[in-house]
């Protein structure tokens, strides 16, 4: 009995609406007939045009895609020249220290030092083997207009240095870029590895690629009372994977954006925790991963959780916390060009505002294309040992 009386009101409700729709459409088109029939016409004539509108899509559905119009102007052969004349600058900006310094200590030794990287001040000016040219960064300057300090965590350790250069607030850009990354690769002998992953890259949707240049560095240390530039030879200039890169390339500037230092993805209840939970260190945080978003940690430990709890299936932990297409390919390519460094290290994770999806982001493919190279130098130690 409820069930017919429940059937009946629905009907009576959908009968009601519609007589009350005809009624009104009714009034209406009586009220246009007095008023006027030429109008009347007018409106019987008039066609309804339709327009067809894409289906909205589940962001937690979207697959990354890179910017390709980013690198449409891009000449993967020609080697930008920089020119970086650097000083001492001031405790404040804790740049009041030597060149000699800066190339003397590996982050290693800073790590026991308890300090952070020493910088130095810079002017930093682009231009062509002639010296620097009109309408680039740093024409015309003779104060700085950055810092610089090393960067790298093993590579720190050689005695030809990889730099970071960062340019001051409202002292311009680069390439649109404020920090440029030089790397030197002095463990390989190519010296292009990395930039080669990264043209290679540029060709597969599925995985985001960064803008890479060659750099021809030259340094003129005033701090050792100097006034020539020195011939530092070449480096390869990587874009710096932060949200002014994010948003270059079509992502979203303000997700989750954290570089991995060392991180086998398991719980690591002591040290991966929200900020606002006693006992949070920063630094221990970051030695597993380098914030370089979002402080809001909450999606990354949800995932962790779900990652490490053996009671759900690993397939539905992957559809419910990573893009498959993405992580596929990227499992894919390290694969295919041998980049064995990155089983814990040298990639970033990546996720987007209001979506619990994260993707695997490349960085430092140096250890690229490694197995020729490695089977040469067994040989020659075997034969040199006979």
């Amino acid at each position: 009995m409820k069930k017919r009386i429940s059937l009946l009101l629905s009907v009576w409700l959908a009968v009601s609406s519609a007589l009350c729709g005809c009624n009104m459409v009714l009034q209406k088109n009586e009220k246009i007939q007095e008023s006027s029939t030429d109008l009347a016409t007018a409106s019987e004539e008039t066609e309804i045009q339709g327009v067809k509108k894409a289906e909205e899509q589940d962001i937690s559905q979207v697959h990354l895609r890179d910017k390709d119009l980013l690198y449409s102007k891009e000449d993967e052969t020609n080697v930008t020249t920089m020119y970086l004349t650097v000083s001492r600058g001031n405790d404040a900006e804790n740049t009041n220290h030597s060149w000699e310094e800066i190339n003397s200590y590996s982050v290693f030794d800073y790590e026991e030092m308890g300090v952070p990287r020493y910088q130095v001040a810079a002017l930093l000016q682009v231009g062509d083997e002639n010296g620097p040219v009109a309408g680039e960064v740093g024409y015309g300057e003779t104060v700085p207009n950055a810092t610089v300090q090393i960067r790298g965590q093993s590579s720190s350790k050689n005695p030809q240095k990889n730099y970071k250069i960062k340019l001051k607030e409202n002292k311009g850009s680069w390439e649109g870029q404020q920090t440029i990354a030089l790397n030197k690769h002095m463990s390989e002998g190519l010296r292009f590895r990395n930039k080669l992953c990264y043209d290679l890259l540029k060709g597969i949707p599925q995985i985001m690629s960064l803008r890479t240049r060659f750099v021809h560095l030259y340094v003129k240390d005033t701090t050792s009372g100097k006034d020539a530039f020195e011939d530092y030879g070449l480096y390869t200039q990587v874009e710096q994977l932060n949200k002014t890169a994010l948003e270059a390339h079509g992502l979203q500037k303000n997700g989750q954006l954290y570089k991995v230092n060392y991180f086998e993805f398991y719980r690591y209840e002591d040290t991966i925790m929200t900020e606002d939970t006693p006992g949070f260190d920063l630094s221990k945080f970051e030695e597993r991963l380098e914030i370089k978003g979002d402080h809001d940690h909450t999606k990354l430990i949800q995932m962790l959780d779900d990652l490490n709890n053996y009671s759900i299936p690993v397939s539905d932990v992957l559809k419910q916390h990573f893009d498959e297409e993405n992580l596929l390919y990227w499992m894919a390519f390290q694969i295919l060009v041998g980049n064995s460094d990155t089983q814990s290290r040298n990639c970033y994770l990546y996720s987007p505002t209001n979506s619990p999806i994260w993707y695997i982001l490349p960085w430092d493919n140096d250890g690229s294309f490694f197995n020729t190279e490695w089977a040469l130098k067994k040989i020659q130690i075997v034969e040199a040992g006979r």
